[in-house]
């Protein structure tokens, strides 16, 4: 089981990540936006930070920039459908900026939940 901090702005995507995860015997935090995911680090320190890239307030780029500077330790997850842009190019960018692993989406949730076991435990998986 991981403590999992789960950064989403759109509720349907969130929700289901969310569901999955717990069902999966995860414990999940959930924010809207990089803003909210800060202020729930100030109290909280979660093994894994699952974050979208495209996001109002306070994009996943910046928030994985400056959770890598405070929480150097922890493992990122980076999720994106790319906005307008290819998401590829954002997800590139992400792991340069310290994400340990990304995915596309739609997401296939057996290959997050096989990525996020292995972090949990130490490994690292492929990127998708």
């Amino acid at each position: 089981m991981a403590k999992i901090l789960l950064v989403e702005d759109d509720d349907l995507v969130r929700d289901m990540l969310a569901q999955m995860l717990i069902r999966a015997s995860h414990e999940v935090e959930s924010a809207t936006n990089g803003e909210e995911a800060t202020e729930i680090l100030k109290n909280s320190n979660p093994d894994i930070m699952v974050t979208d890239i495209i996001m109002p307030k306070k994009s996943g780029i910046t928030l994985i920039s400056e959770v890598k500077h405070k929480h150097p330790d922890m493992e990122i997850i980076a999720i994106s459908g790319g906005g307008r842009l290819d998401p590829t190019g954002y997800l590139d960018l992400s792991e340069s900026l310290g994400a340990t692993v990304s995915f596309e989406k739609p997401i296939d949730n057996t290959a997050l939940l096989m990525a996020i076991d292995l972090l949990a435990h130490g490994g690292k998986p492929a990127s998708t």
